[in-house]
C-alpha cells in the first residue's frame, strides 16, 4: 500500500503545470479512486487540459474554456472526443460534490454519439472452439477458456492470483478485481474449475496465476516468473486467431462480447450476465441482447403475394383456361 501512494505521489508530480496546490489535491483525490488504466488515461487529458490553459484553475474554469478545448480534437474520433469530455466532465462533478466549486461547468458539454460496433466484435462458437483447440501451450489455452467462460477483461485475468479462487459449496468461485477496484464474485462451471484447480496446483497462494514463460534474474540468484502482462495477453489471442485462420484478428475483449452474447442467447438471464462481466449499468448488458436478434417485425407481417402469381394459379385451377 506505501508502495502504491508513493509512486501515486510520483506520478502528481507530474501535474506540476498546476501551481495551484488545493486543485492538486483535488485532482490527486479524484485520481486516487480511479482504475490503473483510467489514471493514465485521465491524467494525461487533465495535464492537456491545464497546459492549454496555464494561468487557468478549477474554480476559474467554465464552460467556454471546456468547449474551446473540446473543439481542437474534432479531427479526432468521436470516441476520442467523448473520452476527454468523460474526463474532464469526472473532474468537475467530483470537484463539485467534494464542495471545492460552486457549480459544474461541464453540466452543458454533449455527448457525442459513438456508432455501437458491438456485433462485428463477436465470434462464433466454432471460431473460439478452433482457437482453443489448436492451442498447445497450457497456460494460453486456459487464459483462452477463461476470458470466454467468464467474460472478465484482460486487466483483471492479468492479476489472478491462486488466491483469487475459493472453494463453496456451489463450486469454485473467482474472485476479480474490476474497475475501480471493485471487488466481484464470478461462480466458474465445473469444466473450467477442475483445469484451474490442476493448472494452479504447484503454484504458491500468493502468487500470480499466469506468468511469463521466461525466468528473470533481480540480481540476487532468484530467477523467479514475472507476472503476464496485458500485451502478452493480446499477443496469445492474436496468435491463437492466426493458427484457426480466422478471418479477423480479435482482441481479448472481442472474447468478453463474445462469452456475453453467447451466454444471453442460451438463456442466461440479463442480471446474471451483467453482475458477471461487472457492469454498473444494466443497460450497459443490454446492448447484448440486440447483437444477433433472431426476429423482427418482418418476421410477423405476411410476405407479400405477387399478383401476376396469383392471376397464373388462378388460369391453372380454371379448367377451361386449358381448353383449346
Amino acid at each position: 500500500m506505501i508502495e502504491k501512494e508513493q509512486n501515486f505521489r510520483k506520478k502528481m508530480q507530474e501535474m506540476a503545470i498546476i501551481s495551484n496546490k488545493e486543485d492538486i489535491a483535488i485532482i490527486g483525490s479524484w485520481l486516487f479512486q480511479k482504475g490503473k488504466k483510467t489514471q493514465i488515461y485521465y491524467r494525461r487529458i487533465v495535464k492537456e487540459f491545464f497546459n492549454f490553459y496555464p494561468n487557468l484553475s478549477l474554480r476559474t474554469t467554465q464552460i467556454t474554456h471546456l468547449a474551446l478545448f473540446l473543439k481542437t480534437f474534432s479531427d479526432y474520433s468521436d470516441a476520442t472526443r467523448n473520452t476527454y469530455k468523460n474526463a474532464l466532465s469526472s473532474l468537475f462533478t467530483f470537484s463539485l460534490k467534494t464542495g471545492y466549486i460552486e457549480r459544474n461547468p461541464a453540466l452543458a458539454l454533449d455527448n457525442l454519439k459513438t456508432p455501437d460496433k458491438i456485433y462485428s466484435k463477436v465470434l462464433s462458437r466454432e471460431q473460439v472452439e478452433r482457437m482453443i483447440e489448436l492451442e498447445a501451450n497450457p497456460r494460453n489455452r486456459l487464459i483462452l477458456k477463461i476470458l470466454y467462460f467468464t467474460g472478465v477483461r484482460v486487466d483483471e485475468i492479468s492479476h489472478l492470483k491462486k488466491s483469487s479462487f475459493h472453494s463453496t459449496e456451489n463450486g469454485l468461485i473467482m474472485m476479480v478485481e474490476g474497475k475501480g477496484r471493485k471487488i466481484r464474485s464470478i461462480h466458474l462451471p465445473r469444466h473450467l474449475s477442475d483445469e484451474i484447480l490442476i493448472y494452479a496446483f504447484n503454484i504458491d497462494s500468493g502468487d500470480c496465476l499466469f506468468t511469463n514463460d521466461r525466468r528473470v534474474d533481480f540480481g540476487i540468484n532468484d530467477f523467479s516468473r514475472t507476472p503476464i502482462s496485458n500485451s502478452q495477453i493480446f499477443r496469445i489471442v492474436k496468435a491463437a486467431a492466426a493458427k484457426a485462420n480466422l478471418s479477423v484478428q480479435p482482441s481479448p475483449h472481442w472474447l468478453r462480447h463474445t462469452s456475453a452474447t453467447h451466454a444471453i442467447e442460451a438463456g442466461a438471464p440479463i442480471h446474471v450476465v451483467q453482475r458477471s462481466l461487472g457492469h454498473e449499468s444494466i443497460s450497459t448488458t443490454g446492448k447484448y441482447l440486440d447483437i444477433r436478434p433472431k426476429e423482427s417485425v418482418g418476421d410477423y407481417i405476411p410476405a407479400l403475394v405477387s399478383k401476376n402469381k396469383s392471376e397464373n394459379k388462378k388460369d391453372e385451377s380454371d379448367p377451361e383456361s386449358n381448353s383449346p
